[in-house]
């Protein structure tokens, strides 16, 4: 009745923490990930717990409407707060840099610079350059 069933996701597998691209991905498409491990994809579950160990970000919280809470999820990762912000609520959120800025009350090119840099420190705490090819 109803079990969980454990699957490997071929093509996630095969996508590398090396290409900053494959982060970013991931980011964006967090609920995917969500949605593919709950239904007992261990590639995606994998992965999500990689990020949410390295970055704080926890959607569930915002979506509780716990935004403080949220906001100082930076706090159970590894990232700056400026990182996590920028992260969190461009990538994995989907509002705009521009939103964002005009929040943060800084340029779009600071939350952009910020993406950047979180996704390099979310690459070397995964520490992608001792994988091998």
């Amino acid at each position: 009745m109803g079990g969980v069933r454990n699957t490997i996701n071929d093509q996630l597998l095969r996508l590398s923490y090396k290409d900053p691209h494959n982060i970013r991905h991931f980011l964006r498409n967090w609920g995917g990930l969500e949605s593919l491990s709950l239904k007992g994809d261990t590639v995606a579950t994998c992965i999500l717990l990689d990020l949410k160990t390295v970055t704080g970000i926890n959607p569930e919280k915002f979506h509780r409407g716990d935004r403080e809470e949220f906001n100082l999820g930076y706090l159970d990762g590894k990232l700056t707060h400026y990182q996590y912000m920028s992260i969190a609520y461009t990538l994995v959120l989907g509002y705009s840099q521009e939103e964002l800025a005009w929040v943060m009350g800084v340029d779009q090119s600071v939350v952009s610079k910020n993406i950047n840099n979180g996704i390099k420190k979310i690459q070397q705490e995964l520490q992608v350059y001792l994988e091998e090819d």
